[in-house]
């Protein structure tokens, strides 16, 4: 089987800095995507939000949506809460027939953030990460009866960006 390569779209426009790029025109980003030789390409915050908008627009520009990045809150909510939360997005990475999605947790972090030094996000106590685990643990299972996997992503000053962590 052939090894296709997809790319996120951060190469035009930064969702977490929104300045960088954020003139950008979804067209530009997707029609230099594909004149690079990119088979596909990972969600950005100027990509629509369902399957039966966003399948054409990557289909005219003859790309495959390959996965997308979920800002999960589950230091702050419960797995069912999270479960609820994400809906929208896993609906759209199983319509898109997406193998993954991007899963970072975000509770209490400083990326995206300038005034905030890495140093100062939130970090998982000992105590807690069982309960992480409990927790992330019934998520992955939703995911996958959904017939899309959890791809964890650890992300700096995010709770988990340390090798410890990871």
């Amino acid at each position: 089987m052939p090894v296709r390569i997809g790319i996120n779209p951060i190469t035009w426009s930064n969702d977490d800095m929104p300045a960088l790029g954020g003139d950008t025109p979804l067209e530009t980003c997707l029609d230099e995507t594909r004149q690079a030789g990119y088979a596909g390409i990972e969600m950005g915050g100027k990509f629509p939000k369902t399957a039966e908008t966003l399948r054409p627009v990557l289909e005219k520009h003859g790309l495959a949506f390959i996965s997308g990045w979920y800002s999960a809150k589950l230091l702050e909510r419960d797995a069912e809460q999270e479960i609820a939360a994400m809906q929208p997005h896993l609906d759209l990475m199983a319509g898109m027939g997406c193998a993954v999605m991007v899963f970072a947790e975000v509770s209490g972090g400083t990326h995206g953030d300038r005034t905030k030094p890495a140093g100062t996000r939130r970090a998982i106590a000992d105590a807690e990460w069982a309960e992480y685990a409990r927790r992330i643990g019934k998520v992955a299972a939703h995911m996958r009866r959904r017939g899309v996997r959890l791809a964890f992503h650890h992300h700096m000053g995010t709770a988990i960006q340390t090798e410890a962590e990871i």
